[in-house]
């Protein structure tokens, strides 16, 4: 028998008994529909709690630290001191080895605050060492305005709101100067307020402007407090996007090495810079050996993989300090739901497989001279076993598919009915990542997997269903087949 054949014969059947068709797909398509809907919400709202998490940091960014003690058996233990992980070269290296992680970038920070001065106006400023080559692979892409370092000394990147933090503090004394002169006269209160870098300060460009970074020490001789001032000329070639990480809005991106030089300027005291020139080269030779980074920040290639990437870093001696810590709990939570929400729903599609095996039942009651003639014929078991397999294996398609469009009618209603009560809002999941312009996130969602699934689940079912009628089928007598009234 052709497949085409077989085809033609189980699509007539199924119309030939379209009414006992339909009702027998019904009961699949309610299970179908429960299970694609449960399925859908939990989804929706294990997104949306993702998403909401991310208000808190990028959760493919993460920064890495030593593990200096983990949990084992309810108990807190401390790791020894020698098995502390360094934050070195040699840890950079480790963890570009492990799977999942697109870039590695080490950052060593100024220990004291610098000054940034750009024409009139000047701030205080966070500055932060990043290794050039590493850290483009990807910082590079948030670039808002200008270009990313190239490695040259004198040059440096700006976040986004370090144009805010510098102030016009000559143009500020005029003010100060001209409300004291006006308060007098009675008036004060008709002076505008004083720039304080919050108005004019937004439209400031930064980007290709030369620029002074301006850093301090204090030393002592003979038990008497000195000051020393140094600075150095830089240009701005680039602006980063805005972030929602506060303790980032104020950072001045520059060249690792130029920061472990300036480090080097304000903790060194007066004796050490007459030393001999043989014992400083063996001084920064031990610096050189021994020099670690405060942080090292690594990228995630998808969000998909940070679960894996954080259980790979705690297994290797890091600790990561990052929302992305949370992502197993969340994940584990929602498994539990969908586990539960879709055993419910489960349990109506059985009801429909109990209701496929009885409609194949009667169709061999009521086809009993049929097969018997198929037999006689020429037909083969395998023959009357594909037929009956193929008629409950599209009873469940059909169920399927009904269920699917049921379940996509219902999430749409969720979803409107969600949005329109404010209920997104309420649970402060109705962005994310903190990006006003960002897509409103959906109480319930059907991805494509979830849709293939069904129809592919349910079809299976179908089939399953009819293993036993098919094969009650194929062992028929022919003769009492055909002889059957």
């Amino acid at each position: 028998m052709k497949v085409m054949d077989s085809f033609r014969i189980v699509w007539r059947n199924l119309w030939r008994m379209k009414l006992r068709t339909a009702l027998t797909s019904v009961g699949v398509m309610i299970g179908t529909a429960a299970i694609v809907a449960m399925m859908a919400l939990s989804l929706g709202l294990k997104e949306s709690a993702v998403k909401s998490l991310e208000n808190f940091g990028n959760l493919t960014e993460m920064d890495v630290e030593p593990l200096r003690w983990y949990e084992e058996n309810g108990e807190w233990i401390d790791v020894p001191e020698d098995k502390v992980k360094k934050l070195n070269m040699q840890a950079v290296q480790e963890l570009k080895k492990i799977p999942g992680i697109q870039a590695v970038m080490p950052i060593k920070e100024l220990r004291e605050q610098a000054k940034l001065k750009v024409g009139r106006r000047e701030g205080y400023v966070q500055l932060i060492g990043v290794d050039v080559n590493e850290s483009a692979a990807y910082r590079k892409n948030d670039i808002e305005k200008g270009s990313y370092l190239t490695g040259a000394p004198q040059e440096i990147v700006v976040a986004f709101d370090v144009s805010r933090e510098l102030r016009d503090v000559e143009k500020e004394k005029r003010e100060e100067r001209r409300r004291k002169a006006g308060a007098g006269r009675h008036e004060m209160s008709q002076m505008p307020p004083p720039d304080i870098g919050g108005g004019e300060a937004l439209s400031f460009n930064l980007v290709d402007r030369a620029g002074t970074l301006i850093l301090s020490r204090e030393y002592r001789i003979d038990d008497e407090p000195k000051y020393e001032k140094k600075e150095l000329r830089v240009k701005v070639v680039g602006q980063l996007k805005k972030s929602e990480e506060r303790n980032s809005s104020a950072a001045v991106y520059v060249p690792i090495n130029v920061v472990k030089e300036l480090n080097e300027w304000v903790t060194r005291s007066r004796g050490d810079e007459v030393e001999e020139g043989a014992s400083r080269r063996s001084r920064d030779k031990a610096k050189k050996d021994t020099f670690e980074f405060d942080r090292i920040t690594v990228k995630v290639e998808s969000r998909e993989k940070v679960e894996g990437v954080v259980k790979a870093l705690k297994e290797n001696g890091f600790e990561v300090w990052s929302p992305a810590r949370e992502l197993e709990t969340i994940n584990n939570f929602f498994f539990v739901i969908q586990m539960v929400l879709g055993g419910i729903a489960a349990i109506s599609l059985l009801v429909a497989t109990i209701g496929i095996v009885n409609t194949m039942i009667m169709s061999i009651l009521e086809r009993t001279k049929e097969i018997g003639i198929m037999k006689v014929i020429g037909a083969t078991v395998l023959n009357i076993r594909w037929l009956f397999l193929m008629e409950s294996g599209f009873i469940g398609l059909i169920g399927g598919l009904a269920g699917l469009g049921m379940a996509w009618g219902a999430v749409e209603l969720v979803n409107y009915f969600g949005a329109s009560g404010g209920l997104l809002d309420s649970l402060n999941m109705g962005y994310g990542g903190g990006d006003p312009e960002a897509e409103p996130t959906k109480l319930a969602v059907i991805p494509s997997w979830l849709a293939l699934f069904a129809i592919g689940f349910s079809f299976i079912i179908g089939v399953l269903a009819g293993i036993f009628p098919a094969i009650r089928a194929s062992r028929l007598s022919a003769l009492q087949a055909i002889r059957s009234e």
